[in-house]
């Protein structure tokens, strides 16, 4: 009897919660897009909002809102949510950070560098550049909100798990401001007429700053095996002929396709300091592929067919790493990271150099 009591009282006692809020009043941000407006040079943020309706037990019915806060600068345009139902800060507790190649390009992290102070704010969140103005892509009629945020979703992170460029998190990239040997290469994506996104390039950027120049998919691609980050599930395809100009060349085989799949590879930077001017640096990368014939039928290629397309992707390979290297060096940018290697490995060498 006293037994049962006490597990009494302490039901009374147990009430619950502190706090709660119902899930029906639960507004979970997707994604913030931050534009500029092209005549009024404000910033626009626009965030997509998920809404659950009709919420039960384990169960209700997801649906997606726009909202478009205005401002002078970032910072003002989310102080616009205080007139809204969720108060401030609303727009940048988030899954995505979307910025537009514009905003991108007027010093964003000046825009952006509160969101390390700011209550709630999601900054290990990604940040992917959208190529063209994200709002007028909202104000198209055919413009779905459920099926962008998901798509979106999906799209930016598969783009880190099939190893085609690592996410940059918002975070990583404010902080990069202040690091001189921390250059980013942001993802930059773009919609087709069919409404399916595709992955574009990639944005340099040096201390928050935004170069000129953009590499681009094939160029991220070169990019990621000179770093060796690119070895798994990765496929090259192309076709065989006389002529030049194709996306890959693989030897006069009577315009036959091949493929290759990278199987295992190997990336190495070594610096080796010279008497006299700049040190020679050298990326060695070796790979291990193999090589389809394509058809009605997939079926290896012979040893000879093998080892003469072998040598013609390796030429190509050099090609567009050189030409790579080249766009990287006209955007004053050092994603390969060989100045970190240089102030680690040679300090002396570091100091001499200007």
């Amino acid at each position: 009897m006293k037994k049962a009591a006490v597990i009494f009282m302490l039901l009374l006692v147990c009430t619950g919660c502190w706090d709660q809020k119902p899930l029906r009043n639960l507004h979970l941000v997707d994604v913030a897009c931050l534009d500029l407006d092209e005549k009024s040079g404000e910033v626009l943020l626009n965030y997509i909002v998920t809404v659950l309706n009709k919420a039960g037990q384990g169960e209700g019915d997801p649906k997606s809102e726009t909202t478009l806060l205005k401002g002078p600068s970032f910072v003002e345009a989310v102080g616009q949510g205080d007139y809204f139902d969720e108060g401030p800060f609303l727009g940048i507790h988030n899954r995505i950070y979307l910025l537009s190649e514009g905003f991108a390009s007027r010093d964003p992290i000046g825009q952006l560098a509160f969101l390390l102070h700011a209550p709630y704010a999601s900054i290990n969140t990604p940040v992917v550049i959208f190529e063209g103005s994200i709002s007028k892509l909202m104000q198209r009629k055919s413009f779905n909100r459920e099926d962008f945020t998901e798509t979106l979703n999906h799209f930016i992170m598969n783009l880190e798990s099939s190893r085609i460029i690592p996410n940059v998190s918002m975070m990583h990239f404010i902080l990069s401001k202040e690091e001189p040997l921390e250059d980013i290469a942001l993802p930059v994506i773009k919609q087709q007429s069919n409404s399916e996104l595709e992955f574009s390039g990639a944005l340099l950027f040096r201390q928050g700053t935004k170069a000129e120049e953009k590499l681009s998919k094939e160029q991220v691609q070169i990019l990621m095996l000179l770093l060796g980050e690119n070895f798994n599930k990765h496929k090259v395809g192309g076709r065989s002929t006389s002529g030049i100009g194709q996306q890959l060349l693989t030897g006069h085989m009577n315009s036959t396709e091949y493929a290759f799949s990278i199987k295992k590879g190997v990336s190495r930077i070594t610096i080796h300091p010279e008497s006299n001017g700049l040190p020679k640096v050298i990326v060695n990368v070796k790979l291990k592929i193999n090589v389809y014939k394509l058809g009605q039928q997939a079926v290896r290629l012979k040893s000879d067919y093998v080892n003469q397309m072998e040598k013609q992707l390796n030429s190509y390979l050099e090609e567009r790493a050189v030409a790579t290297i080249r766009t990287m060096q006209k955007a004053n940018s050092d994603v390969l990271g060989i100045g970190r290697k240089i102030y680690s490995l040679h300090p002396g060498l570091w100091k001499s150099l200007d």
